[in-house]
Formats: C-alpha cells, structure tokens, sequence
C-alpha cells in the first residue's frame, strides 16, 4: 500500500500527459486525419486505378473489410489494456519483447514516413502548380519546410490546440473532396458507364488488378489506429478509442468507395490508363469543372497534409514517450514539457526525422518521387506491424484473458486479415516497381535491421528495457462505461 502511494505521488510530482482531454468526436477526427483522406484520393488513386483500372471502389471496398479486420485487433486491445504506447504495448504484451519491439519499429518507420511523404511531395505539388501557372519560382523545400514548422508548432504547444485544429482541417478536406465527386457524377467523362467501376470485368487484370489495387489502398486506409496512442489523454479511453478507431476507418472506407467511384465516371471508365499516367488528373478534372475554384482542392490538400502531419506526430509521439519511459528508446524521449504536457523531445524529434526523409529523396532523386518512394516504405512497414499486431492478439487473449477469447473475434477475425495481407506484401515486391520505387524494399529492409541491431544493443545494455515495454503506460479498465485508472496501472 506503501509503495503503491508513492508511485501515486511520483506521478503527481512529474509532467505527465494531460488526463481526460479528449472526447470521441476529437478521437475520430484523430482517426481520420491520420489517413489522411484528401491527400491520398489525389496521390493514391492514380497508383491505384493503374492496377485496378476503372474497378478502384472494388479495391477499396475489400480493402476497407480487410482494414475492419485489422481495426478490430487495436480495438480488442485498447478495450483490455489502453496504453500511450499503442502497438508498443499490444505487441509486446502479445508476442513477447523482442517480437513486439520489431513490430514497434515497423510501426515507427511507418508513420515517421508516411506523413513526412505527404507533407514533402505537398510542397513540390504546390511549387510546381505556382511555377506553371504564376510562373512564381519557390523551391519545393521551402513550402516543405514551413509546414514542418507548422506541425511542430501546433503539437508542441498542447493536444487540445492541435486536435481542435486537426477537426477543422479535416472536416473541411472532406466537404471539399465530397463537392468535387458529386461534380463528376454530374459531368461524367467522354464514355462513361455508371457500372463499370462496379463490374471486376473491367478491370485490366480482373480479379489480380482489384489484388494489385489493393496494394496502395491498405497505405490509404492506414492510420485508422491513430486514437490508440492517445488513451490516456482521452475520456473513458477503454470505450471510446475502439469506437473512434471503427468510426473513422468505416467513414473513410465509404469516402473512398464513393470518391473512387465518381473519379473514374468524372474522367471515363475506358480511358483510366490516362488517368493513371496523367501527372495530376484531378488538376486536370477540377480546372476543367471548377476553374478558378480549383484551388479549393488545392486548400484541401493543404488542410490534409497539415492535419496527417498534426495526427502522426500525435501519434508517434506517444509512443516514442512509451518507449523513453520504459528505456527502449534515450531518456529525453520521455520528457513532457511541464506546461503544455505535451512529449516535447519526441514531437521534435518527429519533425526533424521528416524533414530529412523528404529532403533526402527530394535532392537525392527527384521531388516527384517523394510521396510514392516514401509511401512505399511505409506500406512495407504497415503491412509487417498489421501482420504481427493481428498474431498478437490471438496470443494475448489466450493466455490473459481466456475467459474472454472467442474463435471468431480473436483468431479468425485476426488471422483472416493476416492472411489477406500476405498476397498484398508479395504483390508489393513482386515484381519490382520500376526504379527508383525498386530501391525502397531494400531501403525498408535496411532500416529494419537497423532496429534489430539496436534491440540487441538494448537488451544487452539494459536487459529489463524490453520487457517493461508491455507494461509501461497500461491503464487498468475500471467499469464498463470505459473509464480507465491510470495510477492503478501505472507502470506496473
């Protein structure tokens, strides 16, 4: 009892993440941000549709069943242990310590990548439109780098600032995007058939171009565990973060069937080939539709990247924090700043690694190659920790909650979707993408020896390190409305 006060009082005296700041809706909003739905209908479809041709909504369609599947494993372990560390602690407290810190990395490759590529090919996108179109010469970087700036700025200074914005920008990204798809649907392309897009026969490869599309369609529903690393900030977190988790991934999923939808009929079913290869067919589609008011997509884009940028360092903060506390990752990871109680050196840290990713393609290749070298990467990455976190569940349940565990929800429900992303990988690496796409599963598989060479650091240096990973930041549940209690689990 003694020392249970004390670790009470310990938490008291130091910084600690602001408690009960967040509701479901900013929750939501987290989840949706942080797929970044703008961003990826403009970006992502194209790469999509270059596989799936005009059938893109059946791509996402299945992608969307198969993310359910995979939503439903951090929704089954955000409702028995809500931690900060997200994947950090499922898979930890899953696999074991080694396992679970291989799947951390992934996720850390993951989404330190995935939104710097979107934020970084934004600043070309934008540069290049000023260039064309004003004939306004500003480096690429310079747009990149003010947005780093901006994220940096709007996490550091506090959760409920940056989650406040994060709704405005998305909410107004989506209205945006929805405006422009009911637009195409009015205007269908020379050629169209409303019924394409829902027949696989139109497809250039049948049922292997709908797989095929499903490749980057999993990267563009990403993010939909976004809430998890933010339950202690949040009210009722083992309530309210599996049903933020499912609400965003289930409102995006139908976006994206609707927007793909209405894509293919706005350009034309028969010409998707062009639509693919076109450099930006959405300019194209919006400057012909709304002329000036194009550059109503263009905010959107801008709202997205800023928004993906303020959702992923939110996220990947917070595990990084997780990860300094329990010593897996140097002490100044888990420093909180004692006004804004927000995990300071990590947020930096975010940004700093972004910018260099984006700034290392950008200069190295080309601008252009940004956002689809580091998608790539990242969809690697996702894939790997999906897979491992969907095994984890199925072990986790068994053996600490086996009064709970049922064949549907915690093994075929997991390892269906396992099994699902399987052919998904295989399809990524196989054949390779033409270059310099071709370099980022070396690039990926590089970075992820690196962090088993630094695992092996850890546990030699500190041999506790990697097992305090699936403890540390736990909450214990504490009634069925969802309310957690933090100092009860705190680090035990």
């Amino acid at each position: 009892m003694m020392a249970s006060s004390a670790e009470s009082a310990h938490a008291t005296a130091a910084p600690q993440l602001r408690r009960n700041a967040l509701g479901l809706p900013e929750l939501v909003f987290q989840g949706v941000t942080h797929i970044a739905p703008a961003i990826n209908v403009v970006f992502a479809f194209p790469i999509i549709a270059l596989n799936a041709g005009p059938t893109m909504p059946l791509s996402l369609l299945l992608t969307t069943i198969v993310c359910l599947f995979i939503g439903n494993t951090v929704s089954q372990f955000s409702k028995y242990m809500p931690s900060s560390g997200g994947y950090y602690s499922f898979a930890t407290r899953g696999l074991g310590s080694r396992g679970g810190f291989i799947a951390t990395w992934s996720y850390l490759i993951y989404d330190l990548l995935g939104p710097a590529g979107s934020v970084g090919f934004l600043g070309y996108l934008i540069s290049d439109m000023l260039r064309t179109q004003f004939h306004v010469n500003i480096p690429w970087w310079v747009f990149a780098l003010v947005t780093f700036i901006a994220i940096w700025m709007l996490t550091y200074y506090g959760v409920r600032l940056s989650m406040r914005i994060t709704a405005l920008l998305g909410g107004l990204e989506l209205l945006i995007m929805i405006a422009l798809a009911i637009t195409f649907l009015i205007h269908p392309g020379p050629g169209s058939s409303y019924r394409a897009p829902l027949d696989p026969s139109f497809s250039p490869h049948r049922f292997l171009g709908i797989l095929a599309g499903m490749v980057f369609s999993v990267l563009a529903l990403s993010g939909f565990e976004g809430p998890a690393p933010l339950a202690q900030e949040s009210r009722c977190a083992g309530k309210y973060v599996g049903q933020a988790v499912t609400l965003s991934l289930l409102a995006i999923g139908l976006f994206y069937i609707f927007t793909s939808y209405a894509s293919a009929v706005g350009w034309g079913t028969g010409a998707m080939a062009a639509f693919a290869s076109n450099p930006n067919p959405y300019y194209a589609l919006g400057h012909a539709l709304w002329g000036a008011s194009w550059w109503f997509v263009v905010l959107a884009l801008i709202n997205s990247a800023v928004a993906v940028g303020i959702a992923g360092t939110n996220a990947v903060s917070r595990v990084m924090y997780t990860m300094g506390r329990a010593g897996t990752l140097p002490a100044p990871f888990a420093t909180i700043h004692p006004v804004h109680q927000t995990p300071s050196f990590a947020i930096s840290f975010a940004q700093v690694v972004g910018l260099v990713s984006v700034l290392l393609v950008g200069l190295l290749l080309k601008p252009a190659y940004i956002f689809g070298f580091l998608e790539t990467i990242a969809t690697l990455a996702v894939i790997v920790l999906y897979a491992m976190a969907n095994l984890a569940l199925t072990s986790y349940m068994r053996r600490e909650h086996r009064e709970d565990f049922t064949i549907w929800q915690h093994l075929v429900v997991p390892w269906t979707a396992t099994l699902v992303l399987l052919p998904v990988l295989i399809v990524t690496l196989y054949p390779l993408p033409p270059w310099p796409y071709s370099l980022a599963p070396y690039v990926f598989l590089l970075g992820l020896g690196g962090g088993f060479m630094y695992m092996q650091w850890c546990a030699a240096s500190d041999p506790t390190a990697l097992e305090r990973g699936g403890t540390m930041l736990v909450g214990c549940r504490s009634g069925v409305d969802g309310e957690v209690d933090w100092d009860k689990g705190y680090g035990a």
